[in-house]
């Protein structure tokens, strides 16, 4: 296997494959899709709502895409790089998978889980498909979206091998399977992220996340988004909070001049003088 000595990220049509040499990167993310990652080398840990799972090489774990996580990767004790091969599933992707197998395949019983985590067991069919996309990151030669598709096909497989009840975070698309729009609006408004950024991730259509949201909050979303970030950001500042732009950022605000407009006329004053307040 060859050994890079620069950190590097290749995708190819929603297969990736990472290689860091750092010694400790920590992040938090909230994946666009669900994601099969398997670990080649290096130590990697994923803290979700619920728990923390810590995996090896040789190891698989599939992410759910609508949760914030922390992520943190690192190289092994003996200085081996952190390498690791992460398939994601796209919508469409998915959609078509489903509308070709819904003929008596998808079970009517599956639920789905609370937890946004679960590790895959060590088979042979999942060794052998992450082992099996290898070659092409050792090559110059790039494979077309047939063989990306081909292989996400075989990643569905393992994991509806590993548990039916996966098929409730994965076909999300359907109504059934929506999930509890107030719960994850309440704990994830200050992510920046368009409204259908946020549609997508509850499992909706950006019209169906309109008039959901308007039926559960009675207003439009934009108006409460704002509202909800305002508030939080204030409460940021009178809490011990000393620079505007961290308060900002932290209540899901990207641009210093529009939030301290909206600052003003929500609260009556600028942010800064939020700060002033404080002994």
């Amino acid at each position: 296997m060859p050994t890079y000595r620069q950190s590097r990220v290749l995708e190819y049509h929603g297969i990736s494959f990472s290689c860091i040499h750092d010694e400790t990167l920590r992040e938090q993310f909230m994946l666009r899709d669900h994601a099969l990652i398997y670990l080649i080398g290096g130590a990697l840990e994923i803290s979700g709502p619920e728990r923390t799972i810590r995996l090896g090489p040789g190891e698989c774990i599939f992410v759910r895409k609508d949760c914030k996580l922390l992520l943190s990767k690192s190289c092994s004790a003996d200085g081996t790089p952190y390498k690791a091969v992460t398939m994601t599933f796209e919508r469409q992707f998915l959609l078509d998978y489903y509308r070709r197998s819904r003929s008596g395949k998808i079970p009517s019983g599956a639920v789905r889980s609370e937890s946004p985590l679960r590790r895959i067991p060590s088979r042979p069919d999942v060794t052998g498909l992450f082992q099996s996309l290898l070659p092409y990151f050792w090559s110059d030669e790039q494979p077309d979206r047939e063989w990306a598709d081909m292989k996400k096909t075989e990643g569905l497989r393992c994991l509806l091998k590993t548990d039916g009840n996966i098929y409730a975070s994965l076909f999300d698309f359907t109504s059934r399977w929506k999930i509890d729009l107030k719960a994850f609006m309440e704990e994830n408004f200050c992510l920046e992220l368009s409204l259908l950024d946020f549609a997508n991730y509850t499992g909706r259509s950006l019209s169906a996340f309109n008039r959901d949201f308007r039926r559960i909050f009675g207003t439009p979303p934009q108006k409460w988004l704002i509202r909800k970030r305002l508030e939080l950001a204030r409460d940021l500042l009178r809490g011990g909070s000393r620079h505007v732009q961290d308060a900002m950022a932290d209540a899901g605000f990207g641009n210093l001049s529009y939030f301290s407009r909206a600052y003003k006329e929500a609260f009556g004053c600028p942010p800064s003088a939020e700060i002033r307040r404080l002994p």
